[in-house]
């Protein structure tokens, strides 16, 4: 890349946001084994031509159109939040042409609560059960998923816990006193549940759809009220209901050992932000 396009691309940086300019100076710096991101101009000026293409990319990726719908009611994505979020998808697109995967989503996470000036803490090891990060001194539990049988208007967690606990139970008791067992840890331990989703619709085939959704801990809770005769099956797959309906599918998978969670229902959830983003062939395609 000659000194013109070097110049470009710097001018191109100059038209971010603050956010977005950030990340894309951080890249820079990372791509250049420095921890000093202020100078962007200096930083890609020892960029090699592979280098370059990677960040000209990124800021591509930012300059392209992106439509951004915010729960004005969220109690989590501010102003702050929004823009850090939705810059960090934007940089993750113009590197990769798969969705975030879940590590990718607990780090943009915490950036955009610690944008929005949370006091923020990564779990003290990837092998934490149940909760990912600490915000503001709750313990959050982050997924993600662009699975192929992604449903509209249901959310369905792959693996709420690993169950090799599940091969050992030879009764129903056991396999009641289990869950409740984990139902009470996984209680004491989480106090947010938050989902991003990632789909494109048929109707919008190149365009790719992030959702932000917060599961309420009230609908895990309602597992409580469920009775030993529920678990009576090998791997029992139980319709968990509470006062306002349906709340969940609780599956114990003896199969995989784990414990599922399916068909919780996106209208009792938060949807906290949506984000649209044009030029995005990969993912999950639904009817829509």
């Amino acid at each position: 890349m000659n000194s013109a396009a070097r110049t470009q691309l710097i001018e191109s940086i100059a038209q971010l946001e603050d956010h977005q300019a950030h990340i894309v100076q951080e890249v820079a710096a990372q791509i250049q084994g420095s921890t000093d991101a202020r100078d962007a101009y200096a930083l890609i000026a020892k960029c090699d031509e592979a280098q370059l293409r990677q960040i000209r990319n990124i800021v591509d990726s930012m300059l392209r159109p992106m439509v951004e719908l915010i729960n004005p009611q969220s109690t989590l994505v501010s102003n702050s939040f929004s823009a850090e979020f939705r810059a960090r998808l934007q940089a993750h697109h113009g590197t990769h042409i798969t969705p975030l995967d879940r590590l990718a989503f607990e780090n943009a996470l915490a950036a955009s609560c610690a944008a929005q000036g949370m006091a923020v803490e990564m779990a003290p090891s990837k092998t934490t059960r149940f909760w990912d990060l600490r915000v503001d001194g709750e313990q959050i539990s982050a997924k993600s998923t662009s699975a192929k049988d992604i449903k509209l208007h249901e959310l369905h967690i792959s693996k709420l816990s690993e169950g090799a606990w599940i091969q050992d139970c030879r009764s129903a008791r056991m396999r009641y006193d289990g869950t409740m067992t984990l139902l009470e840890a996984f209680l004491a331990a989480v106090q947010r549940w938050i989902v991003l989703r990632a789909y494109r619709l048929k109707s919008e085939p190149d365009t790719l759809i992030y959702e932000l959704v917060e599961v309420p801990m009230g609908l895990f809770a309602a597992i409580e009220h469920l009775k030993v005769q529920h678990f009576s099956s090998d791997s029992p797959r139980i319709d968990v209901h509470d006062e306002q309906g349906t709340a969940l599918q609780l599956l114990l998978d003896r199969s995989d050992s784990k414990v599922t969670i399916n068909k919780i229902p996106k209208d009792r959830c938060i949807v906290h932000g949506t984000w649209k983003l044009e030029g995005v062939s990969s993912g999950p395609l639904i009817t829509g």
